[in-house]
């Protein structure tokens, strides 16, 4: 699996996650995103990503209240 294809499939699946509420597959895939990152030093963080996720999806969670 490419470098790209593995990081848009913990974003999204962390999204699905998110969107559950398990946060032990959230966190499960957080740490896979970590591992990623460290294995991949030169290729786009996927912690990043899975922050600007989980940023997006609070400001809009706090719009809507």
């Amino acid at each position: 699996m490419s470098v790209q294809t593995r990081l848009a499939v913990l974003v999204a699946d962390y999204k699905d996650a998110f969107a559950a509420g398990d946060l032990d597959l959230q966190l499960e895939i957080k740490l896979a995103a970590y591992d990623h990152d460290r294995a991949n030093p030169d290729s786009p963080r996927a912690m990043d990503a899975i922050r600007f996720v989980d940023r997006g999806v609070k400001a809009r969670t706090a719009q809507a209240a």
